[in-house]
This record gives C-alpha cells, sequence and structure tokens, in this order.
C-alpha cells in the first residue's frame, strides 16, 4: 500500500461548539509534521542534530494542509512532491506508512523520538478534545492520547550511525562535534583509546558508531563513540576550509601552459586518435 496522505481529527463538545484554538491546532500539525521528519531521518538511516535538519529529510518529509473538514475538525495533510525524487528515495511514502500503522503505544516498532513526538500532540489541545490519526477512509484509526508529560524523556542509550564531519576536537574534554553540511551538528564524547584517531581524522567526513540518547524533542544528546572510521559522501559539497587548507593543493601557473603548435589540425589528431585506439585493440600475431 503506497499513501501520501495523514489525517488528524480532532473530537469533543468544544470543537462542536466553538472550534479549536489556533494555536493547539498549529503546535498538533507541527508534531505530525516533526514525526514525519524523524521518521524520513530514520529510515535514511541519519539523525540530524541540533539546529536546521538536513534538506534531504526536509524535502522528504514535507506536508502541506491541503483541507480541512468541518464536523469533527479534520485536517488533510498530503505529503509534498520531490522534484526529480527516484523510487528508491522514496522515504516519505514509507515514513507515512509506518506512522499510519501506529498502534499508538510508546513502546510500539516506532523509534522512541517519532512516538515521542507523536504522543506531544495533545498537549496544547483542551481536555475535553481527543485526536485521532487516520486516513480518508478510516479517520478514527489510532487514538493519540495524552501522556503524563507533554513529552517523555528516553531513559534508554540508543545505537547511533553518523556520518558527518569531524571538528571541533578536543583531546583533553574527550569531546567533538559531528557536523552535516547545513551547519547542524551531534555533540560526541569520546575516550582516551579514541582519541588519537579522533585527532587524525579532524576537519575529514567520518563515520562513527556508538551509543547516545535523544532529547524531548528527537535530538541527539552527547553519543559515545565506539568507532570512528574515514568515509567519504557522494553527495559532500565543496569544503572552502578543506580547500585552503589543502597540504598539496593544484595552482594554475599561466607560464607552465602546455599549448599546441600553429597551425594544429583538429582533423588529423582525430584521426591519430582513432588510428591508435584501433591498433590497440588487434591482436598481436606473436599472441
Amino acid at each position: 500500500m503506497q499513501m501520501n496522505k495523514l489525517y488528524l481529527t480532532f473530537e469533543g463538545p468544544s470543537v462542536g461548539e466553538s472550534g479549536l484554538p489556533v494555536y493547539a491546532f498549529a503546535h498538533a500539525l507541527t508534531g505530525l509534521q516533526d514525526a514525519m521528519r524523524l521518521m524520513v531521518e530514520h529510515l535514511g538511516g541519519r539523525q540530524s542534530g541540533p539546529g536546521q535538519p538536513p534538506r534531504w529529510a526536509r524535502e522528504q518529509s514535507s506536508l502541506q494542509l491541503t483541507a480541512v473538514r468541518s464536523g469533527s475538525l479534520t485536517a488533510e495533510l498530503t505529503l509534498e512532491e520531490v522534484n526529480g525524487q527516484l523510487s528508491f528515495e522514496n522515504l516519505g511514502e514509507q515514513a507515512i506508512e509506518s506512522i499510519y500503522s501506529w498502534d499508538g503505544r510508546q513502546d510500539s516498532a516506532l523509534p522512541p523520538q517519532v512516538t515521542n513526538r507523536l504522543g506531544a500532540i495533545p498537549s496544547e489541545l483542551p481536555a475535553d478534545v481527543r485526536v485521532w490519526l487516520g486516513s480518508a477512509d478510516t479517520p478514527l484509526k489510532t487514538e493519540i492520547k495524552r501522556t503524563s508529560s507533554a513529552v517523555r524523556s528516553v531513559s534508554q542509550s540508543e545505537e547511533a550511525l553518523l556520518q558527518g564531519w569531524l571538528r571541533e576536537v578536543n583531546w583533553h574534554r574527550g569531546t567533538a562535534q559531528l557536523h552535516d553540511y547545513t551547519g547542524s551538528f551531534v555533540p560526541l564524547r569520546f575516550s582516551e583509546e579514541h582519541a588519537e584517531e579522533m585527532q587524525r581524522l579532524a576537519r575529514q567526513h567520518v563515520e562513527v558508531r556508538g551509543h547516545g540518547k535523544l532529547n524531548q524533542k528527537g535530538d541527539w544528546m552527547p553519543v559515545t563513540v565506539e568507532q570512528i572510521s574515514s568515509g567519504r559522501s557522494w553527495g559532500e559539497p565543496f569544503d572552502m576550509d578543506e580547500f585552503l587548507t589543502d597540504p598539496d593543493p593544484k595552482i594554475f601557473d599561466p607560464n607552465n601552459l602546455v599549448t599546441a603548435s600553429e597551425p594544429f589540425d583538429v582533423d588529423e589528431f582525430v584521426n591519430i586518435i582513432h588510428s591508435g585506439r584501433d591498433e590497440g585493440g588487434k591482436e598481436s600475431p606473436d599472441c
């Protein structure tokens, strides 16, 4: 089943009589949007740190409010299309299916950061309002119930697999930061065992394996490094710092240009290239 829509339905006497406060409605929609983004990041194998989420996660999780139905107030939220998105990158629909299949429990199969964010949705609603998650066919599929606190903290350590640029390595404190291309970062902690390797890989693109906890917003708190290795990202953008500190820069010297003699016969040059290829493709008579 492929889905591109989710529905939030608000029920209660105050909804029918006086509607729903705008701030509470906005809080609920933002909660579902955040849960979508966290689910996409989980499916993509990477959780962003504090700050601006990575662009790919924002693009593939972006929801649009496309309709509001009366009676029980129902908001229809549609996944925004991503221009040029490849089928195997379609994490948005996978995230919608995962959230739609949620059974409403905090200890469900969804990642804790996602259920925490969903569980916070009712926190700003009037006490007599219930909120449901569903689809067009089943708008009241799963009730999002109130928790004892607005957002439950995660007490258990989670396994982390992260990639990014290693920055701010402090040998004495055993701390560092793992940055993505948006400027967001995950704080790292490392023991003396990894200190030399952290210093060697400083300012490089790396892969980090370890454990850490997620805060109430679903962002990584300091991750303890258990393994770190060098890695290069295919989508790595131009790094000005790395360019400026390159120990072996490629310097353009106009005085050492290799130029063609005049006149230069392009056709003859192409014929020589083709002739060389043809000769190279023939078997040697001695073979």
